[in-house]
């Protein structure tokens, strides 16, 4: 299979904060990488926006959750 690159400028501080995570993970940065983009071409919806809703929807169960509890002790 014939392979080509991708150059991506990022500061030093991210490129080294980011080897450091994949690699305690035992991981390698094209793997990652390459993981991102599979997920990226599979999913329609921008990364942001799916990372907003699962954290709202986290949100609310703690809401709904304390409110019930609240109801409950009353």
């Amino acid at each position: 299979m014939k392979e080509s690159r991708i150059n991506v400028r990022i500061p030093p501080e991210k490129k080294d904060a980011f080897q450091k995570k994949v690699e305690s993970q035992g991981k390698k940065v094209t793997d990652v990488v390459l993981e991102m983009i599979e997920q990226y071409l599979k999913d329609e919806t921008p990364i942001h926006v799916t990372d907003l809703a699962k954290r709202l929807e986290k949100l609310e169960q703690k809401i709904l959750g304390e409110s019930a509890a609240y109801v409950v002790g009353f």
